[in-house]
């Protein structure tokens, strides 16, 4: 019998583009899934796209993360044996930061937490964080630093974010709120649970959840590749990305379920960094691989990487990668390279006519 079988998942957002990565690699591995989305609207659309997994998950309509107790009646009617909860808007246009960006991520991860630890059954609840949480929003470009670790945290609070009113600034606070809440969560009331947490950089890949048109193209995607072919960007100088270091979905997605059974990842943070991306890096990939797309994608200085006067900090990713093998069925970890992610990506697009 595979450690999969039988065991019953909590899968949270599953129709984002990360967690439906994950959701495909649960139903691939046989385990049983529930699936929260907001709509029945929404669970819908995952069936349309894959209509194959129509009898393999069983849906749950949290539509209000922030309301009083939205996860109770999930776990009253099911005994889980995992949480995976991916479900967090990045959602950059936002008019009040507080109320729409970190209130919902930090309450939705609080109240999952509260859920679980009430109708206990759960052997252990792993979160998807960010990088983020970990690097320094202020960090000094112009220099290499220390490379960050799995002990580091952003130390950009609510009140920057909001005086600035940057979004982005408002995004990275959300993630260290719900991230911190749950290790705050952990700490306070010992559950019978552990905790995993997964910090990815920038997501890039191949997407598949629903796709309808343009607006489908994820946030990450559509700043790191898609703006560099619709027009968005008609040259790369002055071009900058707010980190520059990427990770592909479908190794963010193998994370998260090979940390449902590894020992080594309890009570761990998980730093999830591929290598350097960067604006020249993604276009010379488009124009080297796509040639119908060339007249579309700017050209810059191929041979100029970074932007001019950027040196990003880089990562020490020893305990991670321990951490992944560990967790591997092979026993090694090996994260899909820039070209393939691209290309991938790309490929989708062109596929989905979203580009």
């Amino acid at each position: 019998m595979s450690q999969s079988e039988g065991k019953h998942v909590l899968l949270t957002g599953a129709n984002g583009f990360v967690a439906s990565h994950i959701l495909s690699i649960l139903i691939d591995q046989g385990y049983a899934v529930t699936a929260t989305v907001r709509s029945p609207a929404k669970g819908e659309a995952i069936i349309k796209t894959h209509p194959s997994w129509k009898d393999k998950i069983e849906f749950a309509i949290v539509s209000d993360f922030t309301t009083a107790g939205p996860f109770d009646e999930v776990f009253k009617k099911t005994k889980f044996d995992y949480v995976i909860h991916a479900a967090s808007p990045v959602n950059f246009n936002v008019s009040d930061i507080q109320k729409e960006m970190i209130e919902p991520a930090e309450k939705g991860t609080t109240e999952i937490l509260k859920a679980a630890l009430k109708y206990d059954s759960l052997k252990r609840f792993v979160f998807l964080s960010s990088a983020v949480t970990v690097m320094n929003s202020f960090e000094d470009m112009t220099k290499e630093g220390k490379p960050y670790t799995e002990k580091d945290w952003n130390p950009v609070t609510a009140k920057q974010a909001i005086e600035k009113h940057d979004a982005v600034l408002g995004y990275n606070v959300s993630k260290i709120r719900a991230e911190a809440a749950a290790w705050e969560f952990f700490e306070k009331n010992k559950p019978s649970f552990d905790l995993v947490v997964i910090n990815p950089d920038i997501i890039v890949g191949p997407m598949i959840h629903p796709i309808d048109g343009p607006k489908s193209i994820n946030e990450t995607n559509g700043f790191a590749v898609s703006s560099f072919i619709d027009g968005t960007h008609k040259t790369i100088d002055g071009v900058q990305f707010p980190f520059y270091h990427y990770v592909d979905v479908r190794d963010v997605a193998q994370s998260h379920v090979d940390a449902l059974t590894n020992p080594a990842a309890a009570n761990q943070r998980i730093l999830l960094i591929a290598d350097l991306i960067t604006p020249q890096l993604v276009v010379n990939t488009i124009r080297e691989n796509f040639p119908q797309l060339k007249d579309r994608v700017p050209e810059g200085n191929p041979s100029q990487i970074l932007p001019p006067g950027i040196h990003p900090t880089g990562w020490d990713m020893r305990v991670s990668l321990d951490i992944l093998a560990k967790g591997s069925k092979t026993g090694k970890w090996n994260y899909r390279d820039l070209k393939t992610s691209i290309v991938d990506t790309v490929q989708c697009m062109l596929d989905s006519h979203v580009i």
